[in-house]
């Protein structure tokens, strides 16, 4: 039950107040200020009824030191003497509202509901950021190798400094993990955190999405939209991919980098937004520049501090504390009590190329805690093929090319996003031909 603490110096109020609300609250009282302040220094309270006028203090006194002591504790003043000036004040200084005497009982009723209405939103949110802070803390990437133990001192490094940063690495490493450990172990963490990939959105519509638009920018722009930039005001942007950003959007991304100020599509006026720009792309951003794909300006811009996150395979000493971490994250999603993974599939999980990196070896932990029927993952649930020794099934030129095949389509799927039509581009076939092929290695 929730506690309200009545203050007033007229026990009749008290205690018609008291009888109104003892059904729902667990009630405490006072008739004086410093009464009233040593009841919550003392006592968890949940909402505070409080007198304008008391014999030892004025009450805007005694909501400033209430707010001190328990800034999130919603106090409703009351009073007799409702002047706009007192009324602004009290509001000024946290109250949540005013009520003025005499009263109406359900009003109060009304206005104590909302106060805790808001007040238990505030804490829903408060704990949201808590989990949010928790999972992306520096605990939540898993890795014991030196490679990802000198990722995590760079990160400590650098999410305080309000800098700019460059994460690299191949697909799947988990560069979007590492740009939210970066927001939420800095001054940011209260802000939002916003992300964008760049390689998902077509061209037309990528410059809208990161700066808004005017209402008749274009067809179909029937109101003003916020862009993400201003969507992360106090927080922090991830750019995913951003190698794949068109030249024309660079340039303007390079201004707003330069000012921290942008304009909306269609519109004049110069916005300023203080925003964290966090980037990230598996592409090779030097190559992109030698062939003008990318702007060199917006690339020294963007690289004041570079995350290389290296590929699962040449950290082969993390798959074992990765894959019991996977297990032990489906097992709670599934509702499953695998106790963990056999020294057989273990072997077999060390074997494995892992061209998708983390994100494979999760879809793959996944599956296998799903189908898994024992109290051990076995090779039978994982589904995976080792690397093949060279041996008489070398001379089987039909079975290597399959296996190549199979092979470069899983990584184009892992590339795009599972996104077909732009995995079909990236190898060169039909969307037709990928379905097909999908359909027969069980992809």
């Amino acid at each position: 039950m929730r506690t309200l603490l009545i203050v007033d110096d007229d026990e009749a109020i008290r205690r018609s107040l008291a009888i109104s609300f003892r059904r729902e609250f667990q009630i405490l009282e006072a008739a004086e200020g410093n009464e009233a302040l040593e009841i919550i220094r003392e006592t968890p309270i949940d909402i505070v009824l409080l007198d304008q006028r008391l014999p030892d203090a004025d009450g805007t006194e005694v909501l400033k030191e209430i707010k001190r002591l328990s800034p999130e504790v919603p106090v409703i003043m009351l009073t007799a003497y409702g002047t706009v000036k007192s009324s602004v004040k009290a509001m000024k200084l946290g109250a949540f509202d005013y009520i003025e005497k005499p009263y109406d009982i359900e009003e109060v009723k009304l206005t104590i509901a909302n106060a805790l209405k808001l007040r238990m939103l505030e804490e829903e949110i408060n704990h949201l950021r808590l989990e949010l802070k928790e999972k992306y803390a520096l605990s939540g990437i898993i890795g014991k190798s030196k490679a990802m133990q000198d990722v995590f001192r760079l990160i400590k490094d650098i999410a305080p400094l309000d800098i700019t940063v460059l994460i690299t690495g191949e697909t799947g490493t988990g560069k979007e993990l590492v740009a939210r450990a970066i927001h939420y172990n800095s001054s940011r963490a209260n802000g939002p955190f916003v992300a964008v990939n760049c390689a998902a959105i077509p061209e037309n519509l990528l410059e809208s999405e990161l700066f808004g638009y005017e209402k008749g920018a274009f067809t179909g722009a029937v109101k003003r939209k916020k862009g993400k930039i201003e969507l992360a005001e106090r927080g922090t942007l991830f750019l995913d991919e951003i190698g794949d950003m068109p030249s024309e959007l660079q340039a303007k991304l390079l201004r707003f980098l330069e000012d921290r100020t942008f304009e909306r599509l269609g519109g004049e006026e110069n916005i300023k937004a203080n925003v964290r720009i966090v980037a990230a792309t598996n592409q090779d951003l030097t190559l992109a520049i030698k062939e003008r794909r990318f702007r060199e300006d917006l690339y020294f811009r963007l690289n004041t501090v570079t995350i290389y996150l290296p590929p699962l395979r040449k950290r082969l000493e993390d798959i074992p504390l990765l894959a019991e971490h996977f297990v032990q994250q489906y097992n709670q999603n599934f509702k499953k009590d695998v106790k963990g993974i056999s020294p057989e599939a273990l072997s077999l999980l060390m074997q494995y190329d892992w061209p998708g990196n983390v994100r494979e070896l999760k879809h793959v932990i996944e599956r296998a805690v799903a189908l898994c029927r024992g109290e051990m993952v076995t090779p039978k649930d994982l589904a995976l093929e080792p690397k093949e020794e060279l041996g008489e099934e070398i001379y089987d030129l039909n079975r290597i090319l399959e296996r190549h095949e199979k092979a470069a389509i899983k990584k184009a799927l892992m590339q795009t996003g599972y996104n077909k039509t732009k995995a079909a581009q990236l190898l060169g076939i039909s969307l037709r031909s990928l379905q097909y092929k999908v359909k027969k290695y069980g992809l």
